[in-house]
C-alpha cells in the first residue's frame, strides 16, 4: 500500500467519523442518498451469489452494518463479520446489530487471520482517492484469497451523463478485464440495474466466483 493511499484512507476515516457523529444510524452516514437506494444496491449484490443462507460472510467497509439488516430480513442464519476503518460507524453498527461481529481493521496493516464463504464490498470504491485503480487492485488481491466461494463488489461507472465531484467513476471494461486476467476465470458483471427510477444505470456490480481454473494472462 503506497503512502499516498494510506494518507487518503486516514482522511476517509476522519470523514466517515464525522458523518457518523452527525447522522447516526442513517444512510447519510455512509453517503447514501436514502434508505430505498441503499437497500436496492445491497439487494443487487446479494442476488449475485445465489443461496448463502448459512454462510460466513465478510462485509468489507461495513459502515453502520445495514447489510446485516438486509440479510436478516431475507432469513440469513449464517455468521456476519464487518470490517471498517471508521471507529464511529463501527460503534453505531455494534449498537444496532448485536448479532454481528464488527472490527476496526486496515487490511493492509494487519493480516486477515480467517476466511469467509463470501465477501461483499459496497461503496468502498466510490470516493476519489487519486489512485483508485491501484486501491481497487490491492483490495481485491487481498480479499479474494480469503473467500472460499467468491467476492461481490460494486463501483460507479463512467458510462454516465453526470459525475459528482469527489467521486470516482470506473471503466467497467477495465474492471472486468483486470478481474478476468488476474483473479478468476468466472466473472459476472451486471450493468443493467437502476438504483433510481428514470435514471440511467450509473453503477455496476461484479461477482467473482472461486474456481479450479487459473486466470490466463494473455
Amino acid at each position: 500500500m503506497s503512502e499516498l493511499i494510506q494518507k487518503q484512507l486516514n482522511k476517509l476515516a476522519e470523514h466517515y467519523n464525522e458523518l457518523g457523529q452527525k447522522h447516526g444510524y442513517s444512510p447519510n452516514a455512509t453517503q447514501q442518498s436514502c434508505l430505498a437506494t441503499q437497500e436496492k444496491r445491497l439487494q443487487v449484490l446479494l442476488e449475485m451469489p445465489g443461496n448463502f443462507k448459512g454462510a460466513k460472510v465478510l462485509d468489507f467497509g461495513c459502515g453502520t452494518g445495514h447489510l446485516l439488516a438486509v440479510l436478516e430480513q431475507s432469513g440469513f442464519e449464517g455468521e456476519y463479520v464487518g470490517y471498517d476503518i471508521s471507529s464511529e460507524l463501527l460503534s453505531i453498527a455494534r449498537a444496532e446489530h448485536q448479532s454481528g461481529r464488527f472490527e476496526l481493521k486496515n487490511i493492509f496493516e494487519s493480516p486477515i487471520e480467517e476466511s469467509f464463504d463470501w465477501v461483499f464490498i459496497s461503496g468502498v470504491f466510490n470516493n476519489d482517492i487519486e489512485h483508485n485503480q491501484e486501491f481497487m487492485q490491492q483490495v481485491l488481491q487481498t480479499l479474494f484469497p480469503k473467500a472460499r466461494k467468491g467476492l461481490v463488489f460494486n463501483a460507479l461507472s463512467h458510462y454516465v451523463d453526470y459525475q459528482s465531484p469527489g467521486l470516482y467513476y470506473f471503466d467497467p471494461c477495465w474492471v472486468f478485464d483486470y478481474c478476468k486476467r488476474h483473479l478468476t476465470t468466472h466473472v459476472v458483471l451486471n450493468h443493467a440495474y437502476q438504483i433510481k427510477p428514470d435514471v440511467i444505470p450509473f453503477e455496476f456490480s461484479c461477482c467473482l466466483h472461486k474456481t479450479e481454473f487459473s486466470p490466463v494472462h494473455p
